[in-house]
């Protein structure tokens, strides 16, 4: 019995003994982070400099990648805004194709119901041009009038006219801009079937608020710095 507890001890010995060992070597082994300041301060000064812009290189990009997502901002998606009486749609700036969009509807308070649909938005050509969207029952030879404040009334062409209504297509030019932002009130004018004339008032209330962010917003997806980073 006492030599079985002696031999039971002995493995006991044997293991701690190798743990020792193995602590000792582990110390008396440099780690990785020695061995590779003693190799680059083994190196000659200029391999040393080479080494360290390497490095300054390696963690700018990385610092720039990281960057990149901090500065993008929020995600590149649509977004609407609405100021009183207009609102502002501006598409993804990866849709290159399209520009932000102000509209408002015009509705018949009596009969709840909309009679008309002004969109002002830029065309492919870049050019900005008011689309005036009119129920289908109405004369197109005699075209549609806009009034803006007190000036006189302007005469358009229609255009086309599609399931939704027949469409005029405004020039907008500096003329007519400012006529749209010093206008108190404003409306178009159609001719009935029967002949007679319409008068459909719209709002003024927010254009120019909306016209401001327009711009800005048009301005900004096209810099090359959003178009850089987008």
């Amino acid at each position: 019995m006492r030599y079985a507890e002696q031999e039971s001890a002995f493995p006991s010995d044997a293991v701690n003994l190798h743990k020792v060992t193995k602590r000792i070597n582990m110390s008396e082994t440099p780690s990785m982070l020695t061995r590779m300041a003693n190799a680059i301060s083994d190196l000659p000064p200029v391999a040393t400099r080479i080494v360290a812009a390497f490095g300054v290189l390696v963690v700018g990009g990385l610092a720039g990648w990281i960057g990149r997502g901090a500065l993008a901002g929020p995600p590149d998606v649509p977004t609407m805004q609405v100021y009183q009486d207009w609102r502002l749609l501006c598409p993804a700036t990866k849709d290159k194709d399209v520009s932000c969009e102000m509209s408002q509807s015009v509705v018949n308070q009596q009969a709840h119901m909309q009679v008309a649909r002004l969109v002002l938005l830029k065309e492919k050509d870049k050019n900005t041009v008011l689309a005036v969207t009119v129920p289908l029952d109405v004369l197109l030879e005699p075209g549609m009038g806009l009034k803006l404040g007190s000036e006189q009334v302007r005469i358009f062409q229609y255009r086309t006219c599609t399931e939704e209504g027949c469409v005029t297509v405004i020039p907008v030019d500096d003329k007519i801009e400012g006529a749209f932002a010093k206008a108190q009130d404003a409306g178009i004018a159609v001719a009935q079937l029967d002949g007679k004339a319409v008068e459909l008032p719209f709002s003024m209330k927010g254009y120019v608020e909306a016209r401001n962010a327009f711009l800005s917003n048009e301005a900004k997806r096209n810099s090359w710095w959003r178009r850089l980073w987008s």
